[in-house]
Formats: structure tokens, sequence, C-alpha cells
């Protein structure tokens, strides 16, 4: 079953607004992106969510990592920018919970290929668009829909959960389910009124359209094991 995340989640009542969603994500000390959170306000917000949290950090040390993991008792810890695979492995050694990565279609000077992380023990990897539209690297929370041809290729070849980011919204979240049938679909500004600001209609429609494509494609799935045992 394919699974939702909604991230950049900035207050209490936009978290519960990600109570039915699968996870509620959070950018913790990304100084770049206005959806950014102290983590107290982090704490403030994960206690508000119902559901699992995931932490976003950018380039953090082990330590800052293993902070917010005390601190906030997280999912999972998604590592989004230009980490090695190294602190992957470490990170994995350091703490209970889950270490996810993102990465980045067109790919990211810097940032390692998606086999490396996944070899490093990755539990999941999110593939996410670039923008540089305003005169900086932009990653996550773009609104641009990125490479979905791509990511369904690289789904083929990397044996771990793969989440879909980049551009999705209630518009094109069932379009993204089919075409990709990703683990999991991630997304951010397609359910904002305003950057850091979470829409309740966008998100009522966008959830319903997600849940819907999802339990089509179980329906057929279900359909086609009845048919191939008979």
């Amino acid at each position: 079953m394919t699974v939702l995340k909604l991230c950049g989640t900035t207050s209490a009542g936009d978290a519960q607004l990600a109570r039915d969603a699968d996870y509620c994500g959070m950018l913790v000390g990304v100084d770049w992106s206005e959806r950014s959170l102290t983590l107290e306000q982090a704490r403030q917000v994960a206690e508000a969510s119902g559901v699992k949290n995931v932490i976003l950090l950018c380039n953090p040390t082990a330590a800052f990592a293993q902070e917010v993991a005390n601190v906030l008792r997280p999912h999972a810890l998604q590592l989004h920018c230009r980490e090695r695979p190294a602190l992957v492995s470490e990170l994995k050694e350091l703490l209970p919970c889950e270490i996810w990565k993102t990465v980045h279609l067109p790919s990211l000077d810097g940032q390692a290929g998606p086999s490396a992380y996944a070899e490093a023990g990755a539990d999941a990897l999110l593939v996410d668009s670039v923008d540089v539209s305003e005169g900086f690297q932009r990653l996550g929370g773009t609104g641009k829909v990125g490479d979905w041809a791509a990511v369904a290729a690289l789904k083929k070849k990397i044996d771990i959960p793969l989440f879909l980011a980049g551009g999705i919204g209630p518009e094109n979240v069932a379009d993204a389910v089919r075409s990709v049938r990703p683990h999991g679909i991630d997304l951010c500004s397609g359910v904002e009124m305003r950057r850091g600001h979470r829409d309740p209609e966008k998100v009522k429609i966008l959830v319903r359209r997600f849940r819907e494509t999802v339990a089509e494609i179980s329906e057929l799935s279900c359909l086609k094991e009845e048919h191939s045992e008979e």
C-alpha cells in the first residue's frame, strides 16, 4: 500500500491537518527554509501530529542529529542535503529511529548517488526536485514536478522504499501514484495556501484523491491475483 507524507509542517494546527496522512514531516535547523523550526517549536508540533513524525535535517553533524532524535523521538530522521553516505551509516549505528535520505533529480552537486545511500543502510529514499528560480538551490517545497519516468526507473534498481516528491498536489496526486507506484508520496507546497501555511481544503481533497487511487490500484491487483489463480 502506498503511504502519504505531508512535510513542511510549521504549527500544531497544521500538524492536526496531517492526521489523515501516514507521516507528518517537520524541518529543524534548516536555515534557508521559511518552514524551518527550532527544536522546541518542533517538539510542540510533533506532540500535536497524532501520526508518525519525520524530522528533516540539512547537513547536520552526528551530534545534532542525535540531539534531535533524543528530544523528538521521531519515526525517522530525513537527511535532505549533501550528507555523505558515511553519515547515514553512522546514524544507523547511533540512533533507534529510521534514517531516510533525500536524493535530487537533476542530481545535486556534492550529493552521492541513490545506490550509495541505499548501500550505506538508508531505510528509505525520497526523490525530490531542485528549483533555482529564486537565485539559489531550493531543495524541497519547490512546487516543481520532477521526472516521474526517471523515478520509476530508479525504483526498479533500488531495493528499499522509495518516496516520490516534487510538485505534487490535489490535481496530480492520482497520476503520480498510478505512474510511479512508489512506496510513498511526499509533498509540501501542494497543500499550502502560502509558504509554510497549510490549506485545509487542499489537504482534504488531496487525501481523498490519494486514498481513492490507492484503493483502486489495490482492488485491481487483487482481481489480477484472483484471475491468475484460476
